[in-house]
């Protein structure tokens, strides 16, 4: 009996909810219900955790590719975990062997995609979201905070085929995003936009309201737009019998939209225009210097890998390059948080000066396998002297060999004459060896 009472003591009271960070990177599965009776509480809740996730699994597959939750594929149980970022609680009660409650599943986005297939085998580009609110004549947008926005908002983490940017609103993105912009065709303005927010596309979710009279009926239509031209894609009406209903009339009319998006990534439509988005970071760092110097050739961008284990790791080691002598910024190539990232380091020096003020930061760049790896120094690791800079290379006097004599050119203004032909002469007899003179005699000798 004690057992029991202490069963329904536990039971009355819910544990405050728990919330996993979800983001671009997720899915999210949620409202999934769970009793589960085991020998002890930590295995009513390790179970309970599981057929969780067996159920969501289904629900995801269906919500993404439009299917039958019967349709999902088999997965073992070990394949669904590998998914799972986390588990969210909701709503939790627990005893000594039971287990009942309501979770959210969060599914990682890239490790699920390898099972969804089709438009979503491969995470979707990320697309910039414009809830527009039009109602008594006037649109309004994140400039002041609408019930629109607020339900975007919670359905933010919800499971959908599309990655939704949603600014934070700040008094630097109300200047650039306004109403009216979701209306206007110009490229460059776009261009700057989807650059600034790191999209590669702009969704426009129109939200047109009307109220019969304050605190009765509210009649809404939705309309999914895409592109810098609001390009309709479809629409959807609904209705609240009272503003009391207008939130869960929103909700509603949200997953609606993200309805009409996913179909529109299925069938193709959602291709982003070209030359919308332009990817400088590759540009930046294989751009040749036309008409430099020798010595300066080199100078400009330097690719290296670096291992990041998690955000943190990253953070501090870009501020660390960013600080270094002649490293003019940091360019991200590619980033996996738990591996290896690839970056861009622009120096405004040789290659070899930046090895040398990066090794004066503590850090050492080592060939790899891959090519060049970014890690802090070990012990061990040779001593790096400095090298000239570009600038005291181009300085340096280069010695020349000494020219060789001059060579008196003709005079071109004066004639030349033509050379005489030679004239052979004809040959002439050998003289003979004239014969060597006789000696004088001398008087006064004897005969």
């Amino acid at each position: 009996m004690v057992r029991y009472a202490l069963f329904w003591l536990m039971l009355a009271f819910a544990v405050p909810a728990l919330a996993v960070p979800t983001g671009p990177g997720a899915y999210k599965i949620g409202g999934v219900s769970v009793d589960v009776v085991a020998g002890n509480s930590t295995d009513a809740r390790a179970n309970a955790y599981r057929e969780a996730e067996r159920r969501a699994w289904p629900l995801l597959w269906a919500r993404l590719t439009g299917g039958e939750p019967a349709a999902a594929p088999k997965l073992a149980d070990g394949a669904i975990e590998g998914m799972v970022a986390g588990v969210e609680i909701e709503v939790e009660h627990f005893s000594l062997t039971r287990y009942i409650g309501r979770l959210a599943i969060v599914f990682d986005r890239d490790r699920a995609s390898g099972y969804l297939g089709g438009a979503f085998a491969s995470a979707p580009p990320p697309m910039l979201l414009l809830p527009v609110t039009i109602e008594g004549g006037t649109r309004m947008l994140y400039q002041t905070k609408t019930a629109w926005v607020a339900a975007w908002l919670r359905f933010r983490d919800a499971a959908s085929a599309l990655d939704y940017v949603i600014p934070a609103a700040s008094a630097g993105d109300n200047v650039v995003l306004t109403a009216y912009q979701s209306r206007r065709g110009d490229r460059t303005l776009w261009r700057n936009i989807l650059s600034r927010f790191k999209a590669a596309d702009v969704l426009t979710a129109e939200l047109w309201l009307t109220r019969s009279y304050p605190g009765g009926p509210v009649a809404a239509t939705v309309i999914a737009r895409h592109g810098p031209d609001s390009a309709e894609l479809g629409r959807a009406s609904l209705r609240a019998a009272n503003t009391a209903g207008v939130d869960a009339m929103l909700d509603d009319a949200v997953r609606q939209v993200d309805a009409i998006y996913v179909r529109a990534l299925q069938a193709g439509l959602l291709r982003t225009e070209k030359g919308l988005t332009v990817e400088l970071e590759p540009l930046i760092g294989t751009a040749p210097f036309i008409g430099a110097p020798a010595a300066e050739a080199s100078v400009g961008g330097t690719e290296a890998n670096v291992i990041t284990p998690d955000a943190k790791a990253w953070a501090a080691i870009e501020t660390a390059v960013r600080g270094t002598p002649t490293v003019t910024g940091v360019g991200l190539i590619s980033l996996s948080l738990g591996g290896t990232s690839r970056i861009v380091i622009r120096h405004s020096d040789t290659p070899e000066m930046l090895a040398y003020q990066l090794d004066q930061r503590g850090f050492r760049l080592a060939p790899d396998g891959a090519g060049v790896l970014l890690r802090r120094k070990v012990p061990g690791d040779p001593v790096v002297s400095a090298p000239l800079s570009a600038a005291e290379l181009n300085s340096a006097e280069v010695v020349a060999e000494p020219d060789a004599a001059p060579v008196a050119k003709p005079d071109a203004t004066k004639a030349i004459a033509p050379a005489k032909p030679a004239v052979a002469k004809p040959d002439l007899p050998a003289k003979p060896a004239a014969s060597p003179p006789k000696p004088r005699r001398d008087p006064l000798a004897p005969n």
